[in-house]
This record gives structure tokens, sequence and C-alpha cells, in this order.
């Protein structure tokens, strides 16, 4: 059941806390928690809310906590302990007074990953991406000097003031803008976090698995004798190959036959376990009856590539515990494959992240380059004007799509040029690559600073959510920069300062 509190931000002077000192008002999460869209904020979180049930945690304390845990890059049991011994952060969570008992259980924070969702946090990150971009209009247009835009003969009072405003998820300017600014796409992975996967250890973990199946069937069944599984055999084999500094291929081709058999022995046995006794099978519940199925689909990939001589397959497992996970051949240096979900990002001329993309198995993103700048379109209400990537987006639809739609795409052109076009094409070239420097800062920003290459959740869908997490809280971050630190509004406060003290100054000299 949807339980929540009022969404306005609570007034600074009303929190009260047991200590003598006052609360700093300059403090990151009291300047943070009265920036951010609360309201449509939690707003986009009660949809996936029932009317029905028990009351839910409330939807500010959820959205703040999922944020103060990916901001800081804490574990869940850690980040409640940090959320009952900070008053800050309990301000950041629309709390009216310091509470020293926990908040929630930290396993609730799961249930939060997986109620939100890459849909959920997509939307709230389109409002606070709209927003941000909206107000960084607003503070050019304040630049302008009073006489700008006024036409001759027309006085200041006589002009029609423009209308700033911003609705829903579109910026609205007085005349319809219908292409600006430049996007930036690029493709990384978020790598999970899960040990670098071969086949003989992928093999020996399985055989492990299937053992285990076989001693809770046979501890269920009326068997006197139970089945040979040659355990000590196989560790024996399995040992005796990972200590080997330098193996050749040989070599590890007869240890993963081996580790083969011994699996393949395995699953018969459970196999004819379970026909023995039809009740058997209710005896693997829950977490032993998911590793049945993935081993025997792990067996089933193996011994395929093992007749055949290859290395690869379709839908290849990595993880027997991850069996979602695919492994990603990106080609970089010392890092040739990744294992995790491949994000398609874009980058906005204002450093707002949106991430059109993401899938578990590989893909050529540059088949999605007219999704992304539709994607732009949607969120902001107008296409960008210039599309910027790598060579894997420049291609000959995509240069035809973008055309029709008025955008375009920075590159090399085709056909023949005379030597001046040619330098004069190369200086526009190098000045849009280098536009890039920002999405790689971003990928170094999110695997260095809230661990994107190490996602540590087991779930497809919380791992896609814990991502979605980490760039809408680094666009959270940038935009506070943006507000908290702009020289523009730091210099109107100073003189908003400068006028109060001033007025006040009148005032007792008139009084004197």
């Amino acid at each position: 059941m949807l339980k929540t509190k009022d969404a306005s931000q609570l007034k600074f002077e009303a929190f009260k806390t047991p200590f003598e000192i006052k609360i700093n008002r300059n403090n990151r999460w009291v300047r943070l928690s009265e920036i951010l869209p609360w309201e449509q904020l939690i707003g986009i979180y009660s949809k996936s809310m029932s009317d029905f049930g028990r009351p839910a945690l409330d939807s500010r304390i959820a959205i703040g906590a999922m944020i103060i845990k990916t901001k800081l890059g804490l574990s869940d049991e850690e980040t409640v302990e940090q959320i009952s011994e900070n008053m800050y952060m309990q301000f950041f969570l629309g709390l009216e007074a310091y509470q020293e008992e926990p908040l929630f259980d930290p396993s609730l924070l799961v249930h939060i990953r997986e109620r939100m969702g890459k849909e959920i946090l997509e939307q709230m990150n389109n409002v606070v991406v709209v927003k941000a971009v909206t107000e960084q209009e607003n503070r050019k247009r304040g630049k302008k000097k009073p006489n700008d835009g006024i036409k001759s003969g027309e006085t200041k009072e006589e002009q029609k003031p423009e209308d700033n405003t911003a609705e829903g998820n579109t910026i609205e300017a007085k005349e319809e803008v219908t292409h600006k600014g430049g996007y930036v796409l690029d493709a990384t992975v978020a790598d999970q976090y899960i040990k670098y996967p071969t086949d003989v250890e992928l093999l020996n973990d399985s055989r492990e698995k299937s053992e285990g199946i076989i001693d809770v069937l046979y501890s269920t069944s009326k068997l006197k004798k139970k089945p040979r599984t040659y355990r000590r055999r196989a560790r024996k084999d399995f040992l005796l190959f990972t200590k080997k500094k330098k193996k050749t291929l040989k070599e590890v081709h007869k240890a993963v036959g081996k580790q083969l058999r011994y699996l393949d022995r395995n699953l018969k046995t459970i196999a004819n376990l379970i026909d023995k006794e039809a009740t058997a099978i209710r005896c693997l519940e829950g977490q032993a009856y998911k590793d049945y199925l993935v081993i025997q689909e792990i067996y089933r990939q193996q011994i395929q590539m093992y007749e055949e001589k290859k290395n690869r397959c379709e839908d290849r497992i990595v993880s027997i515990h991850q069996p979602h996970v695919r492994p990603i051949v990106r080609g970089k240096q010392g890092k040739t494959v990744e294992f995790g979900s491949k994000v398609l990002a874009g980058i906005t001329d204002g450093g707002y992240t949106l991430l059109p993309r993401m899938d578990w198995n590989a893909y050529n993103e540059g088949s999605y380059v007219i999704y992304s700048v539709e994607q732009h379109k949607k969120t902001f209400g107008y296409y960008p004007e210039v599309v910027i990537g790598d060579k894997i987006f420049i291609t000959r639809a995509n240069r035809k799509a973008l055309e029709e739609l008025g955008i375009r795409l920075s590159g090399k052109s085709l056909g023949r040029k005379t030597e001046e076009k040619q330098k004069a094409e190369n200086k526009k070239i190098l000045k849009d690559q280098k536009q890039r420097v920002r999405i790689e800062g971003k990928f170094g920003q999110g695997k260095n600073a809230y661990e994107l290459n190490k996602i540590r959740m087991r779930k497809s869908n919380t791992s896609e959510s814990m991502v979605s997490m980490i760039f809408f809280v680094m666009n959270i971050i940038r935009y506070a920069k943006d507000v908290l630190f702009c020289p523009i509004l730091q210099i109107e406060k100073m003189l908003t300062i400068f006028r109060i003290g001033y007025a006040l100054n009148r005032i007792t000299y008139t009084a004197a």
C-alpha cells in the first residue's frame, strides 16, 4: 500500500535535534535536498506501488536512501547504519527530527531496487536532466543585456516577455526550436563483480553443484547405497591442472574432457534418482533447482564446443549464479573480453547523460543511432544539431537517416574534395572529436568513483537498476554543482546580501 508524506521540503529551522548545536545550513545534504524535484520523483516512484497490502516505506526515504547508497558506495547494511548516525542524511530523507533507531531493515533495499527498475529510473533521470537543462538555458538568457532583442522603434516596455517555462519533459521557448546542441554517443560495459571464467573452472563448479544435488536427493530416497560420484578423483584432476603455471591447448582440452565426463555421470545419476521417485524433484527447491537447470545448459554448451573444438557458442553462460551475464568482446588493451551489461550512453552539451539502451547481449551500438536521437527528442522536445561518435556510428544508413532529420553526423563526408575543403573538414572533425572526451570522462567517473565496473547485484533486474541509479546520481551531482557553485548564482547571492545589508544600514541611519 502506498505511503507518502508531504513531498515539500521541510523548513530548515523546523528540523529538531537532540544536540546543543544546530545543523549547518551549508551542508551538502541540506543543499542537495533543497534543489531536487521531490514531488515529481515521488510521483514517478509511486506508479510502481500498489494500493493494497501493508503500508510501504515512505517514498522520499526509499529514493533518498538509494541516492545515499550509490553516492557513497556503501553496502545495504552500511547505508542503514550511516543514515541512523547522520542527522544531515535524515534531513535529506525528509524526517522532521533526528531518530536514533534504524529507519528500515537493510534487506528492504533489495525490494526497492527491484521496484524501481531501469524504466522508473529512466523517467526520474529525465526529470532531473530536463530541469537542469532548462535552468541552464534560463541562466544563459539572463546573461543578455537589457536591450538585447528589442526592435528599432520599440521601447523596453512594449516588448513582449519571453516564455521560458518548462512543461512536462519539453523545453519551450518563444520560438519553437527543432534542433539544438550536440549529442555525443558511446558504449561501455558495466562489469559484473564475478571472477574471470574459464571452461575448466566453470565445469568444476558445475560438478560440485551436481554432487550437492545428489547428496540432497539421496538423503530423501530409500536407496541403501549412495551412488558413486568420483568426487575425490575429479577434485584431484582439477587441482593438478590449475597448479600448472603454463598450460598448453592440448592440456586444456584434456582437462575439459575429464570434467565433462564427471559432470555427465552426475547428471545421469540425478536423472535416475528423479525417475525412481516422483517426489524427489520436490526436494530441489529455490536455488538448488535453478542451479540444476543452469548446469544442464552449461554441459550442453561445453560438450558442443568440446566436440567441435571451438571456444564460442550462442548465449554462452559464464556464471552459474548469474546465467544472464554474457561475454562481450570490446577489444580494449589488457581487457579484450568484459562480462556485464552493455550500456549505450549519450551526453549533452551541459554534461548530462541519457541511457538510450542497456542489454546483456552484445549488440552493434551503431544500429541504435536513430533510436537514440528519437529518445533525445522525446526527452527535450528537439533533435540535436550534431551527433558525435566513433567510427562504428558512421555508416551510410546513419548518414542518410540523420540527414533526413536535419542532423549532421560528425565524420568524413563521402566523395572527392579539394585540398582546402579537406583541411576545413578535418579541422571541423577534430573539433567535434574533442567533445568525445566528456563521455569518456563520464565513464571513468562512473567506474572509478561509483563502481560501475563492479556491479555486485546478482539478479539481472537489480543489476540494471543499479547501473541506471549510478548514472542518475552522477546527473544529480552535476546538477548540484551547476546550481550551488554556478558563478552567476554566487554573484547574485552576494549582491542580494549586499542589498539587504545596505537597506538595513539605511533604516538604522534614518531611525537614528
